[in-house]
């Protein structure tokens, strides 16, 4: 069996991403897969969602699905 190339997908640990950049960058992509789920949960449970959340240039992120 071949050695794999990259190490896949990779656990990170749960603590404050030091680098700014890397801090938005990881806010965005977070923020869509939040919306994502909740999307799904009120799909499959026909409730109302809203999520209200901050960036940290203090811009505020609204998802209100019905």
């Amino acid at each position: 069996m071949a050695a794999k190339k990259t190490k896949g997908r990779q656990k990170i640990e749960m603590k404050k991403i030091e680098n700014e950049g890397g801090r938005l960058i990881t806010f965005s992509k977070r923020r869509s897969g939040i919306y994502k789920k909740a999307s799904e949960l009120m799909t499959l449970t026909g409730s109302k969602i809203a999520i209200l959340l901050f960036s940290l240039l203090g811009l505020c992120a609204l998802l209100k699905a019905q």
